[in-house]
């Protein structure tokens, strides 16, 4: 990703037309450790935070952890809304996936300081049409 010198190519995969990326992002308090992951079979993609595991607050009004997908492992971040149609193939991830999830990761973290989720977007039980998860193109230790 030539626009994200902090994110490095981490896996290519032929047979699933799937790309990775790993790379660090540091939003506005801590620093994240976070995977994208797309697939040419996916209308979208997935990016999940790899480190440090992510804050889940019980009894929130918004859920445990809001604007995520539960039903894909990670979990993987909610980015922008499918169902208006706000990302599509001909977008570049540099220019949209990447900025996105540094936005997704301040409101994180300022969600776990108040208990407010400040992003906007659909709230907890509205879900995605269910797809398979990408693979996983993780960096070992």
């Amino acid at each position: 990703m030539k626009r994200w010198s902090n994110f490095e190519l981490v896996g290519l995969n032929n047979r699933a037309n799937a790309v990775g990326w790993v790379g660090t992002v540091r939003p506005q308090f801590g620093e994240f450790k976070v995977e994208i992951a797309y697939s040419f079979l996916h209308p979208f993609p997935f990016v999940r935070v790899l480190e440090p595991e992510l804050l889940q607050l019980a009894g929130n009004q918004e859920g445990r952890l809001p604007h995520v997908y539960p039903q894909y492992p990670g979990p993987v971040l909610c980015l922008f809304d499918p169902a208006r149609n706000e990302w599509d193939r001909s977008m570049l991830i540099a220019e949209t996936t990447v900025p996105w999830t540094y936005d997704w990761l301040g409101c994180y973290e300022m969600w776990t300081m108040t208990g407010k989720w400040v992003g906007g977007g659909r709230h907890r039980g509205e879900i995605i049409p269910p797809y398979a998860a990408p693979p996983r193109f993780e960096v070992a230790p």
